[in-house]
């Protein structure tokens, strides 16, 4: 709904808006148009801090400069990201509260019984702006450098290893249990309520080992206080060069990554969806975003609002396949 606006307060907003496109060196027409956003944006995750949250909050802060008005992040964690994902759903459909799509939430949508929304028909997507892969990381203390060496040490100790995810049916957690199954071990689950949490159960040993996003284990490989063993891509990752995959270090056909977007409630207009996508496209075009996410773990990886509705639909897909073969059912 357009808001009434004074011609002198319509006239600052647009020049604090063109300034803030100078300051990232983007073109300016879409943003003098129109009145949106004429108010702060909340931009709400579903995880702990210190997660996900880590990249949303690189975007959030240039959506900022580029729209002249503050974007929040608003951490709701719990239920595996559910929490957050409720609470836009059942939001305005006016572009003032997006969620930090994650692609858990393709599993979510089926794994848990009785949920209040539904990813494709609740959701329509505003983009994607990257990828983590997911790493195979261990605490420094578990005598074990390899893939190789952490299976054996498994069968040797059926049931004494403990692994951390970001909570009950997220993508950490399918692939470890996908791993599992695959190999024959016995672990046990442990989830919290984020990567944030997970990490530093990991640290303190209270898990041995976790699968997880890249930007969640970035600066504890880096200081040395985590050991990396393998990627879960399909392909070894130009950040960590030396490190195999998991398919390499096991013979294990294994692809899987977390990538990283914006949602907003179905029935936000078309016009404001392609707005919204828009100016996340410009925001990733800029070469200062794109050094941040990578720095932050996190492939810098554009989807138009189209393309990552399409991706939406193809993982809720190939999940529900996963969640069907193990029997996974959450309430």
């Amino acid at each position: 709904m357009p808001h009434s606006h004074s011609p002198s307060r319509r006239a600052l907003g647009r020049s604090m808006a063109a300034l803030a496109g100078l300051s990232l060196g983007l073109p300016l027409a879409s943003v003098a148009q129109g009145v949106y956003p004429d108010k702060p944006v909340r931009m709400v995750v579903g995880f702990a801090p210190g997660g996900s949250d880590i990249s949303a909050r690189i975007v959030a802060q240039k959506l900022s400069l580029l729209w002249g008005q503050s974007v929040i992040v608003d951490n709701k964690p719990g239920a595996g990201g559910n929490i957050g994902a409720d609470i836009v759903s059942k939001s305005a459909p006016d572009g003032y509260t997006i969620l930090l799509t994650v692609n858990s939430y393709t599993i979510n949508t089926t794994a848990y019984k009785g949920l209040s929304w539904d990813l494709l028909r609740d959701f329509v997507a505003l983009g994607r702006y990257g990828y983590s892969p997911m790493v195979v990381v261990v605490n420094d203390k578990l005598p074990v450098r390899t893939m190789a060496e952490l299976v054996a040490y498994a069968k040797a100790n059926p049931g004494k290893l403990n692994y951390g995810s970001a909570g009950l049916a997220t993508a950490p957690h399918l692939a470890a249990e996908s791993f599992s199954q695959a190999t024959g071990l016995t672990m046990t689950h442990i989830p919290y309520k984020g990567s944030g949490p997970s990490v530093q159960a990991l640290l303190a040993n209270e898990v041995q080992l976790s699968f997880g996003a890249q930007s969640a284990f970035d600066a504890f490989i880096k200081a040395g206080r985590l050991r990396p063993l393998a990627v879960t891509t399909a392909t070894r990752q130009a950040a960590l060069p030396d490190l195999p995959t998991v398919k390499e270090a096991t013979g294990v056909d294994f692809d899987s990554e977390i990538w990283y977007g914006l949602s907003a409630p179905i029935k936000t207009p078309q016009a404001l969806v392609n707005k919204i996508g828009e100016d996340l496209r410009k925001v990733m075009a800029d070469p200062d975003t794109q050094s941040r996410l990578r720095e932050a773990g996190v492939q810098p990886s554009y989807m138009s609002p189209s393309e990552m509705g399409q991706l939406m639909q193809k993982n809720v897909a190939t999940w529900r396949e996963v969640i069907t073969r193990i029997k996974l059912s959450l309430d």
